[in-house]
């Protein structure tokens, strides 16, 4: 059973004070969920996609994983990939760039920096994941920060009449017309920084799972079905 309080999802279990001493611990920022743990007396506390742990009486704090030695299970890494999954589903798709149809098998969020080799590499590769069921959803991320060129590049592909060419055209090195529009860069940019990516390309699986890096098109295929049997 879940209850409000103050716009925090709490779980049947929590003691009723902490949400409203939680509420008060970092201003201006309160949980999104808190619920029970599997560690008796201590209760998990999600914070966009971070996860910490809490005492009853909110008074001590725990970051790090929980792992179940009997099962060797990572309980943290599950419900930090839920948290990141949660938050990613706030952005809507229109602010994406989508390569791939909508009834794809399996769809695969990219956070991309236009410059970056493995990024281009990746993107030089599409029409290879399309044919393994993946539909490819871009973040823009520019590495080198806000404001940068970097950041302009993707401004200027967010902003095209035709973003899909844009983009590619960008990252085949090809110049794109410098054009000015509300656009999502930053907020893509801020979110990347909330999910502590540092490099390009990272991917986040369907199950909130983040991969760093490039993966063929065969291997992701591989990695997001073993993913869906485990």
């Amino acid at each position: 059973m879940l209850v409000c309080f103050q716009a925090v999802a709490v779980e049947e279990g929590v003691p009723a004070n902490l949400a409203r001493s939680l509420g008060t611990l970092i201003p201006g920022l309160s949980p999104d969920k808190i619920s029970p743990s599997p560690v008796p007396g201590l209760y998990e506390v999600v914070y966009g996609p971070n996860v910490v742990y809490v005492t009853g009486d909110g008074r001590f704090m725990v970051q790090g994983d929980v792992v179940d030695l009997k099962t060797r299970t990572n309980l943290t890494a599950k419900k930090r990939d839920e948290a990141r999954l949660g938050v990613l589903e706030t952005l809507g798709e229109d602010s994406m760039i989508v390569y791939g149809p909508a009834d794809a098998k399996h769809t695969v969020t990219v956070f991309t920096d236009i410059d970056c080799p493995y990024c281009q590499k990746l993107h030089r590769e599409m029409e290879s994941y399309n044919a393994q069921g993946i539909r490819i959803r871009y973040l823009a991320f520019p590495r080198a920060g806000i404001p940068s060129k970097a950041y302009d590049k993707a401004v200027a592909v967010w902003c095209s009449a035709d973003r899909n060419q844009a983009l590619t055209d960008a990252k085949a090195g090809r110049s794109v017309k410098a054009v000015q529009c509300e656009n999502s860069v930053r907020e893509h940019y801020v979110m990347g920084r909330m999910f502590s990516i540092s490099g390009t390309p990272t991917l986040i699986l369907e199950n909130g799972t983040m991969v760093p890096g490039y993966v063929s098109a065969k291997s992701l295929r591989e990695m997001i079905e073993k993913g869906d049997s485990g």
